[in-house]
């Protein structure tokens, strides 16, 4: 997931501030997820190439696709705020390059006491990664942990145990995803592109 900016620099993945316009840095890390995510697939797999019109490492090249995403997943006035925007704003974009699309969701609501247990977030990350697609990561609220943004999604690329490793507007960094899921005070979210897992608990 590595791409090449004009001076030499390699960042691990893309950054929202690289879109042109102020309100798309402020609510772009949506879009520059799911980006990233089409991007890797595209690499990957030859069916799913068209997920990335032209391919390249170079951020210029990948600003043009970062853009093209942004045209079908949207934020709203509170960003893409909600895990089902991104499920929807993927299978819009993926009927639009002609790859279908079937993402699936684990969503989980704000009261501990409705959430479903741990073991069923970490087979749904799992099986999506075992499936070779990253997922999409909504957190709303830290928890406990200090590494992530809040009110913000990013790409989730590997889990080993409790331990996560994401990528984050050009940064590669690890995290106990177990903490989160026990301390974070909010709803929060995980898509996968390909619907890899069936686990969903309604928000």
């Amino acid at each position: 997931m590595d791409l090449t900016g004009p001076d030499g620099t390699v960042t691990h993945g893309a950054d929202q501030d690289w879109f042109p316009d102020l309100w798309q840095q402020r609510a772009g890390c949506g879009p520059n997820t799911a980006a990233l995510i089409f991007h890797y697939l595209a690499q990957q797999r030859p069916e799913f190439s068209p997920l990335r019109a032209k391919m390249g490492t170079d951020r210029a090249g990948f600003l043009e696709h970062m853009c093209r995403v942004w045209e079908y997943i949207t934020p709203r006035s509170h960003g893409l705020n909600r895990p089902e925007y991104m499920v929807e704003g993927m299978t819009d974009y993926g009927k639009a390059v002609g790859v279908p699309l079937a993402p699936s969701l684990f969503a989980f609501p704000t009261p501990r006491t409705k959430r479903p247990p741990w073991e069923q977030l970490r087979s749904f990350v799992t099986a999506s990664l075992e499936a070779d697609c990253p997922v999409a990561f909504l957190n709303l609220d830290n928890g406990k942990v200090k590494q992530l943004h809040r009110w913000h999604w990013v790409t989730l690329i590997g889990l080993d145990g409790d331990t996560a490793s994401i990528v984050d507007n050009g940064e590669a960094f690890t995290m106990d995803l177990h903490l989160w899921y026990d301390t974070t005070k909010t709803r929060g979210g995980f898509v996968s592109a390909l619907g890899a897992g069936e686990e969903f608990a309604s928000c």
